[in-house]
């Protein structure tokens, strides 16, 4: 028969079992935090957790490292925060594709956004916009249309790649207009540009975060905004949906992420950190410079924002023939 110390014991026992894990979220972060980023130095999505990494450092009271693991679509820097402890010591910063195009783009994708990962918050989004060369004839949305509904073979749109945004974009206009848009994929925004710029092709979609600095040299002209408002960073150019052409609508969107297993406690204390870091008026005036919106949220409502978003790409992605080994 069990005697007083045994139970005390074993009440002890049971007392510090079910303490352990409330303590461990409570002395988080217990070290370094690493922003790992599925894109090279230099780039917007390095920009942006380059950007918050110093502020949320300051609300932890711990360094955050960004480490750059370019490649495979998201595939490596993803399988890198998935063999690191569920901790929330180290955070996936990706954006639209990674968590909404890539899983049905990719033939063998590797991991599932929101099974392997749980969601922290959104960050920044950016509508795309409509842009032609600063020497094209066309000047507006309906030029583009007549163009391409009466020019011999139509019209050539580029983008950032097959299966990019950009490509569903121009996709999706060309279902909505009926004229004839040949698509012609680029390896990244940059080398499209160049060839809008200098002609070689007719028009693309591309975040304002890219065009904007182009637009203000006078080296693009903007017809449309692909959103439900206008960009503060572009008020005088109409959106398409007032021009008369619903339903071409879409940015880029960047998020964070922790690996499927952590805490809640853990995850929403990264999510105040974030939040507040957005908040912050050197932040803010650094994203605007950049023509970047923030896009805050709870986890919740981010996991429900990815599930809306792979629900929406799914099957314009399968439409479009598109597909990556």
């Amino acid at each position: 028969m069990w005697n007083r110390r045994n139970l005390l014991g074993l009440s002890a026992l049971a007392i510090a079992a079910t303490a352990a894990p409330a303590w461990a979220e409570a002395s988080f972060p217990s070290r370094s935090l690493t922003m790992v980023v599925p894109f090279p130095a230099g780039g917007i999505t390095d920009a942006i957790a380059r950007i918050l990494a110093l502020k949320v450092s300051e609300q932890l009271g711990k360094p955050v490292v960004v480490d750059n693991k370019p490649g495979g679509g998201g595939q490596i820097a993803a399988a890198f925060v998935r063999q690191q402890p569920a901790d929330g010591h180290t955070i996936y910063v990706g954006a639209t594709e990674m968590f909404a195009i890539n899983p049905t783009l990719f033939r063998n994708f590797s991991y599932d956004p929101l099974k392997d990962f749980t969601p922290i918050t959104s960050l920044i989004s950016s509508p795309l916009v409509m842009v032609v060369g600063v020497n094209s004839p066309m000047n507006s949305v309906s030029d583009v249309v007549q163009q391409a509904k009466t020019r011999k073979g139509g019209l050539n749109f580029a983008s950032q790649g097959m299966g990019s945004i950009g490509h569903l974009l121009g996709e999706t206009f060309r279902g909505k207009t009926g004229g004839t848009f040949n698509h012609v994929a680029y390896k990244g925004s940059a080398p499209a540009l160049q060839d809008v710029m200098s002609g070689q092709v007719d028009f693309m979609f591309d975040p304002v975060i890219s065009t904007a600095p182009l637009i203000a040299g006078k080296k693009l002209k903007p017809l449309a905004i692909a959103a439900d408002k206008r960009a503060p960073q572009m008020p005088d150019v109409p959106t398409l949906a007032e021009l008369g052409i619903q339903g071409v609508n879409a940015g880029v969107w960047f998020g964070a992420v922790a690996k499927a297993g952590t805490p809640a406690a853990t995850v929403n204390r990264l999510n105040e950190a974030l939040l507040k870091a957005m908040k912050d008026p050197e932040v803010l005036k650094r994203f605007a410079d950049q023509g970047m919106q923030p896009f805050p949220s709870t986890p919740a409502q981010f996991g429900a924002f990815i599930q809306s978003e792979l629900t929406r790409w799914a099957p314009l992605i399968k439409a479009s023939g598109a597909s990556i080994e």
